[in-house]
Formats: C-alpha cells, structure tokens, sequence
C-alpha cells in the first residue's frame, strides 16, 4: 500500500464524484480508478460503490474513512517536521557555557535563537572551558561557549567577543577607594582562581598579566566557576580578575575595578564540532555570526 492510493481514496470520498476527484488530485480520471481498485485488493474490500450517476462508501469505505485520514494527516506532519528540521527551525540544541558568558552573551544568544526557531528545543549546561572540549568531541553537547580556542583539528572554533578583564576584591579593600588599579597593585594579595586544567588559556593569561606586573599571584584558593570565585572574594579569601560581565552578576560584598592595562582582556569563544553540523547548529552560529 502506498500513501497516494490512501490520497486517492481519501478525495473520492470527500467529492463522491471521481471526475471531480481527478481534478483534485491533477490526473486524468482512469489512473485515479486504478488507484482504487488497487487499494481495494490489497485490503480486501469494497470502499465505494460506483455507477454513471453516484459514487457512494460502502460501510467498509465509511469504517476506513477516520483512520485514512488519521494515516495522511501523520505522514503530512512528519513531511512538515521534517521540512522544519533541516531549515533550522527545529530539533534539539544543547549548548555549553562558562559561567560568566551567563551575564554577557549567552542570555542574548537564547532569546534570539526562541524568536527565530521556536521549535528547537535548547538545553543548556554550565561547563568549564575544558569539560566543554571534552563534552563536544563526544557529542555531549552541540556548541559551547568558552574562553579559549582549540587546537583540535575535530573541533572548529571562532572568537565571538574580546572582553575586558577587570580586578575583583573584597569591599573594603584598600584598593577600592580607587576607580582604577593596575595589576601591578595586586602584588602580595592572596588569589582565588581556578584550577589550570580546568581552563589553560584563561589561568595562563592571568598569570602571565601578573608576571609583566613583575610578580607570581600567590593563589591561596581555587574554584571551578566564575560566580563561586567572585563568591569567594566577596567571603574575604583574596583578590581576582573578572570577565566585564560579571559586573552584571550582583555578587554581595564584591567591588568591580577597571584595570589600567589595555591588554588584560580575555576571548569569549564559540566552539563546535565541525563534523555534526546540523541545521539547528547552523542556525546558531550564524546568529552568533561565526559561520567562515
């Protein structure tokens, strides 16, 4: 049984009339009668009684009516679901993130991807930088916004923003009667960062900031993500620098400062495995415009 021998029966019953069938369907009356009564030996049945003035169901016809319909319906929405798949519009996306990309452009990333592909159904995982690498490569998750590019030739990445990186300290810090400092000013303060291996290329450029200042930052405590480190600091533990989009996490007890040094700047990256990508995918990157 094939779907247009369903169509087919379906426009007879809706016209009784097979002339007017024919044209429903843009063929000539004879195929559509082939159509018929190749349906009814395959099913066994009479589905309409036919002479040169009426077409009329038979009680068979009348019995199969409300699961054709049911039958053309499914395969007329699977076509449509399908269709709506590969533009992008919908399907499922999961998308990592660090931390702070939660107060900077992830947020924006969302509502712009629910109004242009309401039907893709988005979850969203807090991951550090590493884990995101590793959740790509097993197709754990779909894109993921880190803080630095891979080296991996399976994954592909782009730099979605440079964003500034600012001092975090403790309010009532000595430092926070001023509205600038520079990295320099950190010297001897006790650090709270996280761990390297949880994100190389972010620890490595702090780091590096602090030894052009002509000192080592003495880490006194780790923590995995961003929010726990501001947390941290704002609990007396010591100093940090930021993403600027942590400025728009109220964390208590923390002062913000700028930093003098126009080079303390950190990438927000978009990552994404360059062999699986899907319409949905696509349509994220190029709202995220990285797309090469």
């Amino acid at each position: 049984m094939e779907l247009r021998h369903v169509r087919a029966f379906l426009a007879v019953a809706d016209e009784l009339h097979f002339g007017r069938a024919a044209a429903r369907l843009h063929m000539a009356q004879p195929p559509l009668s082939q159509l018929i009564r190749r349906l009814e030996a395959e099913l066994g049945l009479v589905l309409c009684e036919r002479n040169r003035r009426r077409v009329e169901l038979t009680e068979a016809g009348a019995a199969l009516l409300a699961p054709a319909r049911e039958t053309v319906g499914a395969a007329d929405g699977l076509l449509a679901r399908a269709g709506d798949v590969a533009a992008g519009e919908a399907g499922a996306l999961t998308i990592g993130f660090v931390g702070s990309a939660a107060a900077g452009a992830l947020p924006d990333l969302v509502r712009r991807m629910r109004a242009q592909a309401p039907g893709v159904r988005l979850t969203l995982r807090e991951l550090t930088s590493a884990r995101q690498q590793e959740a790509l490569l097993e197709g754990r998750i779909h894109a993921g916004l880190l803080r630095e590019s891979s080296a991996r030739s399976e994954l592909s990445s782009a730099v979605l923003e440079e964003e500034r990186l600012l001092a975090a300290l403790p309010e009532g810090h000595a430092l926070c009667a001023r509205a600038r400092i520079s990295v320099a000013d950190l010297a001897g303060e006790p650090w709270v960062l996280f761990p390297r291996e949880e994100g190389s290329a972010f620890f490595d450029r702090i780091v590096a900031l602090c030894r052009a200042a002509g000192y080592v930052p003495r880490v006194e405590q780790e923590a995995t993500y961003m929010p726990t480190i501001a947390s941290l600091v704002g609990a007396g533990l010591g100093v940090s620098l930021v993403p600027a989009s942590m400025a728009d996490m109220a964390t208590p007890r923390v002062a913000l400062r700028a930093l003098d040094e126009p080079s303390a700047t950190v990438p927000l990256v978009v990552a994404w495995r360059t062999a699986s990508q899907s319409a949905a995918l696509r349509r994220f990157l190029a709202l995220a415009d990285v797309l090469p």
